[in-house]
């Protein structure tokens, strides 16, 4: 593995704009030796690769001196320089954070020396010293061995369970202090050694000295002599004077530490998918190691023949006469063909979304209106002028507003340093469980559902992984995350896509709801809805019965700095804007010219790279591109009128409390079997249409919103949304998952339906009184 990937993957989260550039350093390299390169290919007497050994030999061990041009002095020097601003940068927050754990290590063994003297039992005489670890000697370690039993006893728990988590948290910094040290100067070694290797000048013999003195020889020594003085103080209190326990222990919280903060969201998508594609895999071959002919063939096939099915399907109902006009008709072709490729995913979505303007044009679906009063069809080059003109609309800038904002709290582990903070002093099993979701469920507001679980997950590895295969604890609470995450899919309008259709389908009635009105309505839906999954959870597992208390998380320990406090300012800033959107009307225009505001701050100030921007989920953006072409084809085609009135007729005489319930349950069912994305792209253009029809009083605002908060509501299998599917991915340290269909059968579907109970009995009135 490539030392730059070594860095990124090993170093610690929090301190990674500490360590050792080398990426910066190597393209330095570069340059000088293409600058080197150019000056000796002017050169006619000797070919360029000739030039170069010749002036490299003169460099290593010859002793006359090769000339060297201004320029390429002035470059050599610069690269020294560089490498001796990276050491001081590294040993001025080597000596920072040093002196912070020390200040952390010496207040904690105040309170053992405290209670040293209230019960006579000795603390290290290594740690008494003030500079925490540059004394010596173990002479009272059998002395204390024999009263550490009472001081346990009558001490008291809270203040044993206090210490001994601080001290543990102090040993894993002071042990990753020695990782970075250790990284640094390997890197400053292999960075030294690629110029030496890449130009004519030799730096490492003369830089590496002072670098191995600076990091290894001088300040190594002394952390690792505090690490293991702190061992033989943690092992003298906690057990009994046997080292070797108090070892292992801290051991295993140094493990747990590394790879909790190495396991970032992106991360841990991939290695969902890796693990997914190894299934697949996996399921083709039988016990003996061969392939499973039958099963790979239908695995092979199975993509080709939806993918006929559906395009059979679209030119059969092409010819058959089911509708007056050929609109309509080509129309619900289009309609049924995009549904089946969306259901069955014979074709990714975002690649079906792709279709959706190319068959709406080539079949002609596209209708304006005439002069007449009447409607003519558009010609395909009219066609495409319109379908592409409603495919990016203010909905699609409050989508990547969104995915900005969520980029930059991710990147700068604001949303996990909260999320850690919050979980840092909870013990309790079961609001260990109410906790994790209440976190799962804000964190969906602002990173969406699909990031949210995947961050919260790695939050709850360090508990999981310390509970036994089968216990009934992390069942609870991988299912409790994955049901609050997809209830935290209701809380904002940015929080998954569903609502961003919502806000566009509701704006085309006059008005879409300010971010408050939201609020209005889902957070007392939400809050509700993850309180009773919690009791639900609760009564199913019974997670108090097998375990007292829980191990929390460690708490962040860095400061704020000043880059996290503009990220949180801005988006703040920016969730104002879009509640005070009424107001700001008339100089804002809508929701989508604020989504510009944390691109500009975030982008324009370095905060987010171009690689963020690129790494932004745009198969999402394209499958809402997609919807939103989709229900322009139906509207302009006349196919929307036409499907409401033969709905109208169906509900006609049920009261508008009737016809919430109606729809609230349609998209309950479907969204449990398809994606609620698209679940929301193919009903919502119907329930909008429905709830304008409406008489006396048209509700078409109430029924899509209605509509949209039940799309989040829908959890009753694994595949019915990404927190589903990724928390029936979890395995154990066995390879054993934590959860199976059976408990979502058990947990989701009830949930699901508690959620609908809510939706109708909180979320409706609050809905008519806010005028919908």
């Amino acid at each position: 593995m490539k030392f730059s990937h070594q860095l990124k993957f090993n170093a610690v989260p929090e301190w990674k704009e500490n360590y050792l550039n080398y990426s910066q350093l190597k393209k330095l390299i570069y340059q000088i030796a293409f600058a080197e390169n150019n000056e000796i290919s002017d050169q006619p007497e000797q070919s360029p690769l000739l030039a170069r050994r010749t002036s490299q030999s003169l460099s290593r061990g010859s002793s006359s001196v090769r000339r060297m041009s201004i320029d390429e002095m002035v470059t050599h020097g610069m690269f020294s320089k560089a490498v001796e601003d990276e050491l001081d940068r590294i040993l001025a927050f080597f000596r920072r954070k040093h002196d912070e754990l020390q200040q952390r290590l010496r207040a904690i063994l105040q309170q053992l020396t405290d209670h040293e003297r209230a019960e006579d039992i000795p603390v290290h005489p290594s740690h008494l010293d003030t500079e925490a670890g540059t004394g010596g000697g173990r002479d009272e370690e059998a002395a204390r061995a024999e009263r550490l039993d009472f001081w346990h006893q009558e001490s008291g728990d809270s203040h044993w369970q206090k210490l001994k988590p601080q001290l543990a948290e102090v040993y894993v910094d002071l042990s990753e202090l020695v990782r970075f040290l250790d990284m640094n100067s390997e890197g400053l070694r292999k960075i030294l050694k690629k110029h030496d290797k890449e130009t004519s000048e030799q730096l490492l013999p003369i830089l590496m000295p002072r670098i191995k003195e600076s990091l290894i020889e001088k300040n190594r020594p002394q952390v690792v002599k505090a690490v293991r003085d702190l061992t033989d103080t943690y092992g003298s209190v906690f057990f009994y004077g046997d080292r070797q326990a108090a070892a292992s222990e801290l051991g295993a919280q140094l493990r747990d530490r590394v790879e909790f903060e190495r396991t970032t969201i992106w991360k841990d998508m991939v290695g969902l998918e890796r693990r997914r594609v190894a299934a697949q895999v996996k399921s083709g071959m039988d016990l003996e190691g061969g392939e499973s002919s039958g099963w790979l063939t239908f695995q092979r096939l199975q993509q080709p023949i939806a993918c006929a099915a559906a395009f059979t399907t679209l030119v059969i109902l092409c010819f058959v006469p089911t509708f007056d006009t050929p609109e309509q008709r080509n129309c619900l072709a289009l309609l049924i063909c995009v549904s089946l490729l969306w259901c069955t995913e014979a074709l990714p979505l975002f690649v079906t979304s792709m279709l959706v303007p190319f068959l709406a044009v080539c079949l002609r679906v596209m209708k304006a209106p005439s002069p007449d009063g009447g409607s003519h069809r558009l010609s395909a080059h009219d066609a495409s002028e319109a379908i592409f003109h409603s495919m990016f609309t203010q909905v699609i800038m409050l989508l990547i507003g969104g995915f900005t904002i969520a980029a930059a709290l991710s990147k700068h582990f604001i949303a996990k340093s909260l999320a850690s903070l919050a979980l840092s002093r909870i013990r309790r099993p079961s609001l260990v469980i109410l906790a994790n979701m209440g976190i799962a469920a804000f964190a969906s507001m602002w990173i969406s559902n699909v990031a949210a679980p995947v961050l919260c997950f790695s939050l709850a590895q360090p508990i999981l992984r310390n509970l036994p295969a089968g216990h009934q604890f992390p069942k609870a609470l991988v299912m409790g995350i994955a049901l609050a995450s997809n209830i935290g899919g209701m809380t904002s309008p940015i929080s998954s896509p569903q609502n961003i259709f919502a806000i566009e389908r509701m704006g085309m009635e006059g008005k879409e709801p300010s971010w408050i009105q939201w609020f209005i309505v889902s957070l007392p839906i939400a809050i509700t809805s993850v309180l009773a999954i919690w009791l639900v959870l609760l009564a199913a597992y019974q997670p108090g019965r097998y375990i007292s208390k829980v191990r929390p998380p460690r708490a962040p320990q860095d400061p704020f700095n000043r880059t996290q406090a503009v990220v949180v300012g801005v988006s703040m800033l920016t969730v104002v804007l879009w509640c005070a959107q009424d107001a700001l009307a008339g100089v804002v225009g809508s929701m989508g010219v604020i989504a510009i505001l944390p691109m500009v701050a975030f982008f324009g100030t370095g905060i987010l790279s171009k690689d963020d921007f690129n790494s932004f989920l745009w198969h999402v953006v394209m499958l809402a591109m997609g919807g939103l072409a989709l229900g322009e084809a139906v509207k302009s085609s006349g196919l929307l009128q036409t499907i409401t009135h033969g709905i109208e007729n169906l509900v006609q005489g049920y009261s508008v409390m009737g016809v919430f319930a109606i729809f609230c349950g349609l998209v309950l069912i479907c969204t449990t079997f398809i994606s609620h994305t698209v679940g929301a792209m193919v009903i919502l253009p119907i329930v909008q249409s429905v709830g304008a029809a409406m008489m006396p009083v048209p509700h078409a605002r109430l029924l899509v919103m209605g509509s949209a908060l039940m799309c989040s509501g829908a959890m009753g299998l694994p595949i019915s949304g990404f927190p589903n599917m990724n928390a029936v991915s979890l395995e154990d340290a066995t390879g054993t998952n934590y959860v199976g269909t059976i408990d979502f059968l058990m947990i989701g579907v009830p949930s699901s339906l508690v959620t609908y109970g809510i939706v109708l009995s909180i979320g409706y009135p609050i809905m008519l009184w806010l005028g919908f």
